[in-house]
């Protein structure tokens, strides 16, 4: 067997590991259920159980994409659901995606991440005379929704942590670019879980053999859990927004604060230079050519008029 698949089969009195090869087998068997969890499988082994499940041809061309948007579709022996996963790691969010085989006495789960983790331990998925694909098919589910949300708090405190330090230094330092690279994040964490909430209701309404009467409640519960993570998403991203919109006043503020220092000395230079243009123009007319103290005195004016200009401008904050 690879070793990224695992294989079990229950029946009334337990459950084995079993091969690849043996699930058709084993699926003849009206009383057996077969649970097949695989990570980052090749084309080989997804050819394989297509052939061992017998996998409608359009679920296998689906599966070997490995990039499928949420969705559920039904066919006449099989349910495929394509989801997709999240989580926190190395200090930002990774997606990943899952793609899930459900037939009547079977559940597949193919995962196309390293790091997606949605298989708890047999004991807690499975008891072995009451094996059903729906209690399989619920804690992927339950798994997948609960690591949303430490990535999401993820986002959150990066949010926050960022919001501190704006505050902190006044807005005067630019985080555009971190608060666009978190704004991506969550447009990535949204459109991921967004579909959820359709897969859970499709799931409780079209499938009453896979969402039994006794199971609904907890479908129900997976629903909620994506509904407030979804109203949560929806206002960090408003907070986000703020922030991004601060960030760019705050920008333009500074920007504005340079014009007016630069006009503020742009006004303080026009004096002398309006005196010594005029002296220039008029180098006959020099009133230092027949008085000598009109040279000093002018020098001394031009500055006494540059130096309350520039107090002037100080108290209005221009320079």
């Amino acid at each position: 067997m690879n070793d990224n698949a695992n294989c079990y089969v229950f029946r009334a009195d337990g459950h084995e590991r079993l091969t690849i090869d043996a699930i058709s087998d084993a699926l003849a068997s009206a009383d057996t259920f077969v649970w097949l969890d695989i990570e980052q499988p090749e084309q080989w082994l997804l050819q394989k159980l297509a052939e061992e499940l017998t996998l409608h041809e359009l679920v296998l061309e689906d599966a070997l994409a490995a990039h499928q948007r949420p969705k559920i579709e039904n066919y006449p022996d099989s349910v495929f659901l394509a989801l997709q996963a999240a989580s926190w790691w190395q200090g930002r969010v990774h997606f990943g995606e899952v793609h899930v085989f459900c037939g009547r006495n079977y559940l597949c789960v193919v995962r196309h991440s390293p790091r997606i983790a949605c298989r708890k331990p047999l004991e807690q998925l499975f008891q072995p005379a009451t094996a059903r694909c729906g209690d399989g098919l619920y804690h992927v589910l339950d798994c997948l929704v609960d690591d949303y949300m430490p990535a999401f708090q993820a986002a959150e405190e990066q949010h926050r942590a960022l919001e501190e330090a704006m505050l902190a230094d006044g807005f005067r330092g630019n985080r555009l670019s971190q608060l666009y690279g978190l704004r991506r994040e969550l447009l990535g964490l949204h459109a991921m879980i967004e579909p959820m909430d359709a897969i859970c209701m499709t799931l409780i309404r079209e499938h009453p053999m896979l969402v039994t009467k006794e199971l609904k409640a907890y479908y129900r519960d997976i629903h909620d859990h994506v509904m407030r993570l979804m109203r949560s998403l929806d206002r960090l991203s408003h907070m986000l927004d703020d922030a991004m919109q601060l960030s760019i006043a705050a920008v333009s503020l500074k920007q504005n604060e340079s014009v007016q220092k630069l006009a503020g000395w742009g006004a303080i230079l026009a004096i002398p230079t309006l005196v010594f243009s005029l002296y220039g123009m008029n180098f006959e007319g020099m009133p230092e050519l027949h008085w000598p103290w009109a040279y000093p005195l002018t020098l001394l004016g031009t500055g006494m008029a540059c130096f309350v200009l520039y107090r002037r401008l100080k108290r209005d904050g221009w320079v």
